[in-house]
């Protein structure tokens, strides 16, 4: 009994090891690195955003390059217009006082050649999110809402990388072959 026991298991551990290693292809979100088929990037925004921050974090992690300008690069990401701006969405019907406030990202978005001539054309892309309003916390407040535009901009260079991964950058390698 006990050596039929023991194959059961043997027999058991082979075959879910061949079906773990049979399943190619997979992986964990974040983990998949470059898709992107440029390997150096200049990135011209405000050098004190956040977004820059983490656009930087993300072009490094795709294993992008990031070159300063008047370098040489294979593309340039422009992020101009970046602005935060607040929305009441509801006041209290008995106080009159706000409840709930909306955070917004706006920024528009644009890919260059070297030589400045455009891949994508300007885009004005919005990130939201909404929170409870605390009059009572004014501090707290305030903390959420840098700690949202924080987040903001992190959810923003996430986007900003997929924008990039759905580029045909075939007329990148085209436009470099001619000069």
């Amino acid at each position: 009994m006990k050596l039929r026991c023991r194959h059961a298991r043997l027999i058991f551990v082979v075959l879910w090891t061949l079906a773990l290693t049979a399943c190619g292809g997979w992986y964990l979100r974040g983990t998949q690195g470059n898709k992107l088929p440029i390997k150096s990037a200049i990135v011209v925004t405000d050098p004190s955003s956040y977004l820059r921050s983490w656009l930087l974090e993300q072009l490094r992690f795709n294993g992008i390059t990031v070159v300063p300008r008047g370098g040489q690069a294979d593309v340039i990401i422009e992020l101009r217009r970046e602005q935060y701006d607040r929305r009441v969405l509801s006041v209290d019907d008995e106080t009159g006082k706000v409840r709930e406030m909306e955070l917004g990202l706006q920024v528009e978005f644009a890919v260059r050649h070297p030589d400045g001539s455009l891949i994508t054309a300007p885009t004005t892309l919005d990130w939201e999110q909404d929170f409870v309003f605390d009059e009572a916390s004014l501090l707290g407040t305030e903390e959420i809402d840098t700690t949202i535009r924080y987040e903001l901009a992190k959810g923003a260079a996430r986007a900003l990388i997929f924008r990039l991964e759905v580029i045909d950058f075939s007329r990148l390698v085209k436009h470099a072959n001619k000069t």
